[in-house]
This record gives C-alpha cells, sequence and structure tokens, in this order.
C-alpha cells in the first residue's frame, strides 16, 4: 500500500468518524478526493479496503418480539442496508407485509439471509431457498410462493414441492 492510499485511508476515516455515509457520498468523495490530485487507482485502492472489511452484526442489529406476528413496521438496520440492495429490501418487505410468519420467522430469515449477502449476491432463489429451511408449514410456503411473484418461478416452484 503506498502514501497515497494510507492518506485517503486517512481521510475516509476522518469522514466516517463525522458520521458521513460512505457508501451514499462515494461518488461526491471520489471527486473530491480527484480534484485534490490523488489518482483514481489510488482512490479505488482505499475504497476497496473499507468496503471490503466485514461488517458484523451484532445482536443489537437484530429485534425480535417472539409474540407478534409479522407485519409490523420493520425498520432496515444500517448494517442490513449496506447488505441488502432495494430488490431485496422489497421482498422482506412484502414477505412481511403477508403477516403470516411470526416476527421470530421472519427475523431468522433476514439474519440468515444476512449472513448469505456477506459472501454472495442475494437473489430470489436463494432467498427462497434460505424461506424453505425457516418455514416448515407447506401451506404458509404456497401462500408465500403464490402472494410473492418473485417466488412464482418454475423452479421455486418445482422446489417448493418437493
Amino acid at each position: 500500500m503506498n502514501r497515497d492510499v494510507i492518506e485517503i485511508l486517512s481521510i475516509l476515516i476522518k469522514k466516517m468518524l463525522n458520521d458521513q455515509d460512505l457508501w451514499l457520498e462515494q461518488d461526491e468523495i471520489i471527486i473530491e478526493l480527484e480534484d485534490s490530485g490523488y489518482s483514481i487507482e489510488n482512490i479505488k485502492a482505499a475504497f476497496t479496503v473499507v468496503f471490503n472489511e466485514v461488517i458484523t452484526a451484532g445482536d443489537q442489529d437484530f429485534y425480535i418480539d417472539y409474540a407478534m406476528k409479522s407485519g409490523y413496521n420493520r425498520v432496515f438496520t444500517k448494517t442490513e442496508k449496506v447488505y441488502f440492495d432495494n430488490d431485496v429490501r422489497k421482498l422482506i418487505l412484502k414477505l412481511n407485509k403477508l403477516g403470516i410468519l411470526s416476527a421470530d420467522q421472519l427475523e431468522i430469515i433476514i439474519f440468515r439471509m444476512m449472513n448469505f449477502a456477506v459472501y454472495n449476491e442475494l437473489k430470489p432463489d436463494l432467498v427462497w431457498e434460505i424461506i424453505n429451511d425457516v418455514v416448515e408449514d407447506n401451506e404458509t410456503l404456497y401462500l408465500i410462493s403464490d402472494e410473492i411473484a418473485e417466488f412464482n418461478s418454475s423452479i421455486l416452484k418445482y422446489q417448493r414441492v418437493n
């Protein structure tokens, strides 16, 4: 790692300490760093160091109320917002809106999705596998696959039946 990358890392850390969201403001920060004379290669190297660090999720990042049915006003944590793209968040919201899972089941599904999202890109088929592992009731699985269009493909229906 060369001196410029270390300087850029220092600048990025200061921004994080000042509660700037590097992910959301990435484009503006890159322009600012380029204007300061840093090369795009060094900027990319510094961002790679920052973003490739695995963000671990602690107990405070998850909320479980065992008595509550899903359908409650679920808010994504900062960690979830980093790892879940808009499509995945929409799937979770649709699943929550159905109101047929317990809050415990929904949070277990989200927790497992987080574990996969750290290392893999979440797609509907992978999300379905996670749901299929957590939800044991076939009727509930059928309702989920019937109500959520992303789970209506023939491959997913085949998995549901088996």
